[in-house]
Parts: C-alpha cells; structure tokens; sequence
C-alpha cells in the first residue's frame, strides 16, 4: 500500500510543500508540488503545480501571510481543498512529513523527530535563526495538528560531515573551539547532495569517482569542493552568515568592520550585516539580477558572468 510523503523546506524567504506517493521497495514518484515565495519581499505569492499540470504560477495571496507556518498551513489548506486531488483530503491522508532543518550539528543522517530530537535542534537555533526556527515552528504545528503523521528531519548540515578535521577546525584555541563546538558545518548539503548524484549520473561515473566545484545561488549562495564525490570544503561555516554574499547576508567579512562602524540589524536575535544583496542588485534580496548569462560562444559553453546588468 502506498504512503503519502510531504517534503516540506522552510527557507528564509519561502515555503515549498512537494507530495509523493512511496512504496516499500520503489522509488518515490511526485504527485505535486506547491510553494509561496516573497516572504521577505511581499507580496507573496502561489506556485501549484499537480502532476504535469500547472494550477497557478506567481499568483498573488490575498491573504495575510507573515512566517514560514503561515504560508506552510496555506500550502496544506490548498492541498486538502482541492477537490481534484483525491489523494489528500484530510491530515490523516499524510503518512510522513519530511522537514529540511539547515543546522543538524553533528548530525550525519536524517533523524525522526522524537523529543529528544526536537530539543536538541532547538539548542541549534541560534546558530541559524532564519531557518532553524521556522523549520522548528513547522515541525511542532505538524506534531500537534497531525498527530498521525511521521515527522523526519533531513539536515543542510549532513552532508559536510565528511569535510577532513583540518579543514573544518578553525585555527583558535582548541580547547575553546571543541567544549563550545565552533568548527566548520557548511549548509545547502541536501542541494550540493543533489547535485552531486545528477552530475554524476549524467557523465556516466561513480559517485565516488567524481570531483566537482558546485555554487549553489539563491536567496542564500555558497560554494562547495566535491572530492571523491563526498563534501571536501564549503564557503559556509559555523553558521550560515560566512562565505559568499545573499539576501540577508554580507557574507564574510573582516572584523575589524565592526570597530570601524559598518552598520548592523539585528533580525530573529542575530546580528545580520546590511546585505549586499540589497546594494547591488537595486535593492532585490535575490540573486537573479546578479546574474548575467552571456551569448554562448561559437566553439564553447555558456559562460556564467555575475554582474549588475
């Protein structure tokens, strides 16, 4: 008998529900997928698609939609209602929910949610505030609205557990690094894992035969060095805020900003330098106006160019 499995992913400025049908011994196949982006530039709006056909595409919410739950208890409203879509029509329909939560600690693996779990990603808040907490917000409304329904993290953070000791320790005090667990964890890992399985596939080779440099570029960006098909190094580090530019983020920076008076805001209690993402993209928090593709050259690739253009 098939399950139905809702992959649910709380980023910083969006909310993305896909629906499969699994069963035992078979691949998953999508049956839909349905996803409210503008969270942090409104107005919000919808994205259905059910099966090959698409049901809205950046339509406006006329509804009042404020935090990550909002928009994921929309999403599940749009799914339950929809009278041409059998396959849901009540929580209890739901057997799994599978929650991307960016900072898993040590976590190397995807976890069920049991109170021990639960309270253990909640130390890691902190750590990343824009999407740990509303990840945890989704979670807690999911074990009390649906309480027949699995509920199973799935970690930004996993898939850096393999990056070497000397790569992911950072050159401080040791025995204050290793007692407050400062070191290097790297994000965007369930994306760059992606990628690595398609490339891979794609050239014919092995996992574990394949190298690869991969950018991930969005409302958030990072980089990651694939070696050997596992994670080597990434541009993210203890938290999210290191590495490349975004939309919440100035990435990297040196300290001595702070003494010098760059401006900062606090958001979710962290202290988020003014993005450069605002800066230089005419004040869009999103990557797409950065980026430029040029006209592909008669006897080469396409080249990607970041650029104001």
């Amino acid at each position: 008998m098939s399950k139905i499995i809702l992959s649910i992913n709380a980023g910083s400025s969006s909310v993305k529900i896909s629906v499969f049908s699994a069963s035992k011994n078979k691949e998953p196949s999508q049956l839909a997928e349905t996803q409210i982006d503008g969270l942090t530039s409104p107005p919000c709006q919808l994205k259905y698609t059910r099966g090959s056909q698409t049901i809205c595409k950046d339509q406006e919410v006329k509804q009042e939609i404020k935090t990550q739950q909002d928009a994921f208890r929309y999403l599940l409203d749009e799914l339950i209602n929809d009278k041409d879509f059998p396959l849901i029509s009540q929580k209890e329909d739901i057997a799994i929910a599978c929650h991307r939560v960016v900072h898993g600690g040590k976590y190397d693996r995807p976890k069920i949610i049991t109170e021990d779990t639960y309270h253990n990603l909640e130390a890691l808040r902190d750590l990343a505030p824009l999407h740990n907490a509303s990840a945890l917000e989704i979670v807690k409304y999911c074990i009390s609205a649906l309480p027949s329904t699995r509920n199973i993290a799935v970690f930004d953070s996993e898939f850096h557990q393999t990056i070497p000791e000397h790569v992911y320790t950072y050159p401080i005090n040791q025995e204050i690094a290793k007692k407050n667990g400062l070191r290097k964890y790297g994000f965007h890992g369930i994306s760059y894992s992606f990628i690595t399985r398609s490339v891979a596939e794609f050239l014919g080779k092995k996992e574990k035969d394949t190298n690869l440099i991969l950018l991930h570029l969005g409302s958030g960006a990072s980089a990651c060095a694939v070696r050997n098909g596992k994670s080597w190094d990434t541009s993210m580090g203890l938290t999210p805020l290191a590495g490349l530019p975004g939309a919440t983020r100035s990435g990297s920076l040196d300290p001595r900003f702070v003494s010098r008076g760059l401006y900062l805001k606090e958001a979710d209690g962290d202290a988020v330098w003014y993005s450069t993402m605002h800066l230089t993209s005419g004040n869009s928090p999103l990557m797409q106006p950065l980026i430029y593709i040029s006209p592909a050259p008669k006897k080469s690739s396409t080249k990607n160019l970041a650029g104001n253009h």
